[in-house]
């Protein structure tokens, strides 16, 4: 049996994931297929490419020069293809993007409507993922665009094969209930330093955030719920659960009962969509990337006053 662009990218998938099981969820394979394809590529080479290491898998010596020569195999095959789609100027075929909550939750749709009325021949598939871990399987090649979040405090790892197109600045609001007499309407972060929070888990790249602008300021937050989850967060707000650190992606529908206040100095997070730069300029991800770009801009609310 022939060695295959198939197998080079499942044993990426295994080798950047971990395990069989996340690798098969994330190309959006079963794991027995994975395994299927992994054991039929062991018989290709002649030799085992992976071996057991408790629950999860590691590679063999083989296993590591196939990936690391065969990342670059990959590469070069989504080079000829991004050269191929240029002598084309039509946006067709299907792509896979991945987005966050609050990308889902305010323009994606939008999105998926417009695109579908000017490019007809375009498909476009979606994944809910964490920007860390979506820059990732934009880099084994399991999806073709994926929105990621960089932070003035907390900046994103980068990737010479990967390029990072700037969308929008997205400036946080602290949002407290309406009749909080505490806050004016524009605060120093450190006002809050007695507040109960709500913010996103700490492991989320806006948790990150939310714990490094707190110590920037001087004091250490006291995170009573953890939710990545912005309606929710101001729902919580609304009924005097605590206050909010909120980007204003997140303020696109602000319930009754809250209010935002500006943050002076700024807190910002830049909304980013990242490829692989081998392909990154093909017609129907350049197509995509400006649809965003136009809606996230529209969409956006004035800051808070």
């Amino acid at each position: 049996m022939d060695l295959t662009l198939l197998h080079i990218r499942m044993l990426c998938a295994v080798a950047t994931h971990g395990t069989i099981a996340a690798a098969a969820d994330a190309l959006g394979y079963s794991p027995s297929g994975v395994s299927q394809q992994l054991a039929a590529l062991e018989r290709a080479v002649g030799q085992p490419v992976l071996e057991r290491v408790g629950r999860n898998v590691r590679l063999t010596d083989a296993g590591r020069v196939l990936v690391t020569r065969g990342a670059h195999v990959l590469d070069e095959v989504d080079a000829v293809l991004t050269d191929v789609a240029r002598s084309s100027t039509e946006v067709a075929g299907e792509i896979t993007v991945t987005v966050f909550e609050s990308i889902a939750s305010t323009v994606l749709a939008d999105v998926l409507r417009s695109l579908g009325a000017r490019y007809p021949d375009l498909r476009v598939r979606t994944r809910q993922m964490e920007p860390d871990i979506a820059v990732e399987a934009v880099k084994s090649g399991e999806v073709d665009l994926a929105f990621t979040i960089n932070h003035w405090n907390a900046p994103a790892k980068m990737y010479a094969d990967v390029v990072r197109y700037t969308l929008i600045e997205d400036v946080f609001h602290v949002v407290v209930p309406a009749d909080d007499e505490l806050l004016g309407p524009v605060i120093d972060l450190a006002q809050i330093a007695d507040r109960r929070l709500i913010a996103s888990p700490p492991d989320t790249s806006c948790g990150r955030c939310v714990i490094t602008a707190c110590r920037s300021a001087g004091f250490e937050p006291d995170v009573a719920h953890e939710l990545d989850d912005y309606a929710t967060a101001l729902t919580l707000v609304a009924g005097g659960q605590g206050i909010a650190l909120v980007p204003e992606l997140g303020l696109i529908n602000v319930p009754p009962g809250v209010r935002p206040v500006r943050i002076d100095p700024p807190m910002t997070r830049i909304i980013e969509l990242a490829a692989l730069r081998s392909s990154a300029e093909r017609p129907a991800l350049v197509a995509t990337r400006k649809e965003f770009h136009r809606h996230l801009e529209h969409c956006r609310q004035p800051s808070a006053q």
